[in-house]
């Protein structure tokens, strides 16, 4: 791996910020750089779960699948960890991870490092721990919307949130780049892609939103969440 690449990857990132020189200089004599393709698989259930997955460029899907389609668990986007689960005793992964672009750079790290380096060094671990128990409130959070909430304001409150977390303002407007079908959006939200088709026309009808298959630009983000 080429340290002058991933050196500043990692200083810019607050997970990795606690690292002493010693085990920074572990983590990156057992990490690899590879390159995806879209649609390419990172790995899929019955691996052995040995690596732990630091995306810099591109997006990728993490999902499980079940009766016939996927059901998404989230989208990493870069500067995020995934495929961490082997940090808590998983031996073989249980979901899997494709990318969702032409091109996704990712780190790999080896999970036995990471785990050495928890033992020694209690603000990495903390910080880990943390990153672990925001992703199960977000997981948990996805299911209470699925059992609590109609499709309807499911797909709402998804594109709220992806207004907020990624969007650009514009004047008053709103923009939000993205590479995901209708249909991520149905198995992101536990709906189906003729309902998120049917909302999105319905906003895009009401002018609320303008979208293509590249964006989404909000014409008043605060007023999405009442456009049911």
């Amino acid at each position: 791996m080429d340290t002058k690449t991933t050196l500043p990857v990692f200083d810019s990132n607050p997970l990795f910020a606690v690292l002493a020189p010693d085990e920074f200089a572990l983590l990156q004599q057992t990490a690899t750089m590879h390159s995806y393709t879209k649609h390419q698989v990172l790995y899929k259930p019955g691996q052995s779960a040995t690596k732990v997955y630091f995306l810099m460029k591109g997006t990728v899907k993490v999902a499980v699948h079940a009766e016939k389609k996927d059901i998404i668990k989230y989208v990493v986007r870069p500067g995020n960890l995934f495929g961490e689960s082997c940090l808590t005793g998983e031996a073989q992964r249980r979901d899997f991870a494709y990318a969702m672009e032409d091109t996704a750079q990712v780190i790999e790290l080896d999970a036995q490092a990471l785990i050495s380096i928890m033992r020694k060094n209690f603000a990495f671990a903390q910080s880990l721990l943390h990153f672990l128990g925001e992703r199960l409130r977000y997981t948990e959070t996805q299911l209470e919307k699925v059992v609590l909430k109609d499709s309807k304001s499911r797909i709402l409150e998804f594109l709220h949130q992806m207004g907020i977390e990624h969007g650009k303002q514009i004047g008053y407007e709103t923009l939000v780049k993205h590479n995901m079908t209708h249909q991520d959006i149905a198995d992101l939200t536990g709906t189906s892609r003729q309902m998120v088709t049917a909302v999105l026309n319905q906003l895009k009808r009401s002018n609320v939103l303008y979208f293509n298959r590249k964006k989404f630009l909000f014409r008043d983000l605060d007023a999405l969440p009442l456009a049911g």
